[in-house]
């Protein structure tokens, strides 16, 4: 039944739910794995401000996005990035997911921080 292939999807998607929800604000590091994507997510409020940055020993393309719905929203989005220092305002409360996919081989390493800012 559809009901039943839903409850499955759910069941699938929850522990990325819950694991992209949990990210603190502060250092983080992550691994990439080749042809593959990762993120870390935060919670924001309306018109809060951070600052992100990030190095990678490889090439990866970036975004910042949210979920409204079935539908994803990519504020940032940067091509074949290693490195940023910028700052985001949320436009508004949200969770945020600052994301990495590797197109190549081979894995890459991120290792970055995402910091509150005074408004």
């Amino acid at each position: 039944s559809q009901m039943r292939h839903l409850a499955w999807l759910m069941f699938l998607l929850a522990p990325t739910w819950a694991a992209a929800t949990t990210a603190a604000l502060g250092p983080f590091g992550l691994d990439v794995r080749a042809r593959g994507f990762n993120e870390h997510c935060v919670e924001l409020d309306a018109g809060e401000r951070v600052r992100y940055r990030y190095s990678a020993n490889g090439e990866t393309d970036f975004n910042i996005h949210y979920h409204r719905g079935s539908e994803v929203h990519y504020p940032v989005k940067a091509t074949a990035s290693r490195s940023a220092d910028e700052t985001f305002t949320a436009p508004h409360g949200d969770t945020y997911c600052l994301m990495w996919e590797r197109k190549g081989e081979g894995a890459v390493r991120v290792d970055g921080s995402v910091e509150r800012l005074a408004r």
